[in-house]
């Protein structure tokens, strides 16, 4: 079987205080769009803040179990795109009146 996806979109979602760790700054959603409007859909990366400066992603795993086996050039690129939404979910938005 071979599947051609044409598009990858990626989604953030900020972590609340409620679910937050200190470090944990927002989950993402990678999303595959087919020709035909086919999808898939890989959930449960995670953005958070390094101690040593800047962020670090995380694939979706269990603890000793990782979900998601990434070639490392294309998982270079997935990284980028979510700290770039990440970055731009943050902006603060003025109110010009």
């Amino acid at each position: 079987m071979k599947i051609d996806f044409k598009e990858m979109e990626f989604k953030v979602k900020l972590a609340t205080d409620k679910n937050k760790h200190q470090n944990l700054l927002a989950f993402g959603t990678l999303i595959l769009k087919g020709e035909t409007g086919e999808y898939f859909t890989i959930s449960g990366f995670t953005l958070w803040k390094s101690k040593f400066g800047g962020y670090n992603v995380e694939v979706p795993n269990k603890s000793g179990f990782k979900y998601c086996l990434i070639e490392p050039s294309l998982k270079r690129k997935i990284e980028r795109e979510i700290i770039s939404q990440y970055d731009h979910e943050t902006i603060p938005v003025i109110d010009d009146k």
